[in-house]
This record gives C-alpha cells, structure tokens and sequence, in this order.
C-alpha cells in the first residue's frame, strides 16, 4: 500500500468517527428536547390535585419516544422512573432508575435510586445506592444525605447522625440534611422520628435532595 493511499484511508477513518459522533450528539439534543416536553407535562399533572395520570402516561409516551430517537439517554429513564413511581408501580421504576445509573453512574442518579428504594421500604438497597453513587462521587452531600437516611431506617442511628454530620460538612447549606439531624437528636419522639418522605413531587425535586 503506497503512502498517499494509506493516508487517505486513514482520513476518511477519522472522518467517518467524526461523522458518528456529530450524529449521536444531534441524536441527544433532539433526545433531550423530547424529554423537556414530558416533564412540562409530568408539572401540569402534579398541579393537579389529585395527580391528572393521563397527563403522566402522555409523558411517558414522550420519553419512551426519546428513548427511541437516543437509547442512552439516562435522563429519560430517571424520569420514566418517576412516572412509573407516581403511578405506584415500584418495580418498574426501580428498574428504570437502576438502567440510569447503568448508562450514567453520577451521583444524582444514585440519589434517585436511593429514594426510590426508600420510598417502596427497601433500605438495605437505598444504603447501597448510595454507598455505590459515593464511590462515583465521593463530595456528594446529598449522597450522604440519602445514607443517612437509610441507615436511620436500618435503626443504625450513630451511623445515620454521622453521615449527615458529613453531610453538612460538605455542604453546610444542606437543609434537609439539617433537618434530618435535628430530627433525629431531638424528635419529639427521640432517635428515628425523621419525616422522611414528603409529597410526590415533579422530577429534580427529590426528597432527598
């Protein structure tokens, strides 16, 4: 093979690479813009009272679209996750925050995950959604958060007030994390009497958070 040749072949290589990622982001952005649309739905049906679930399965539908146009988009998942939660369909929604997690380990998504174990009882898998998103994101006050609140759950109260100490460290305007302590050290009820799950509410507004 001649030098030019060889050239010339690795050039359009490169552009063909070029081409493909130029493509997937297009994919994303168009992606993402569809997930916009569901959650501007998922707020109307939660200004509703009760919650208007034609309007979350209208959002489904848009997200499951997104999910077609871009199968990795993590953030349609987590907020299939919710729809799903909404509806009390608990199963489901764990797995659609665990595949988030699985294209897109951060620590909001761990977060998310936490919760919804949380929210269906399950605290030993909440602690360790939230011990595996630390080790992504090991500064993550609202990940400390989450641990707090599982291990209180667990009746592993020392360990609870511990991490929601470190919590505050990291981020001393946590005030969910404030409240957690406050709670546990001086509830009415003594250790364990933390509110823990307030009202559903619309995507990136979790409890935990």
């Amino acid at each position: 093979m001649s030098l030019a040749l060889a050239i010339a072949i690795a050039a359009l290589g490169t552009l063909a690479i070029g081409s493909s990622s130029y493509a997937a982001e297009a994919d994303r952005a168009e992606s993402d813009a569809v997930v916009a649309e569901a959650e501007k739905l998922v707020m109307q049906a939660g200004q509703a009272d009760p919650v208007n679930t034609n309007l979350i399965h209208q959002a489904m539908d848009k997200l499951h679209l997104a999910l077609k146009i871009d199968p990795h988009n993590d953030a349609a998942y987590v907020d299939l996750g919710f729809c799903y939660g909404v509806l009390r369909d608990g199963a489901t929604a764990i797995d659609m925050y665990r595949t988030a997690t699985e294209l897109n380990p951060s620590g909001s998504n761990f977060i998310e995950l936490a919760d919804i174990y949380m929210r269906v009882g399950d605290s030993e898998d909440a602690l360790l959604a939230a011990n595996a998103g630390l080790v992504k994101d090991p500064s993550n006050a609202r990940l400390y958060n989450a641990k707090g609140m599982a291990l209180n759950d667990l009746q592993r109260f020392d360990e609870a007030e511990e991490a929601w100490e470190k919590a505050l460290r990291l981020n001393p305007n946590l005030k969910v994390a404030q409240a957690n302590l406050d709670a546990l050290n001086g509830g009415p009820n003594g250790r364990g009497s933390i509110s823990k799950h307030p009202a559903q509410a619309p995507p990136q507004s979790s409890p935990m958070q």
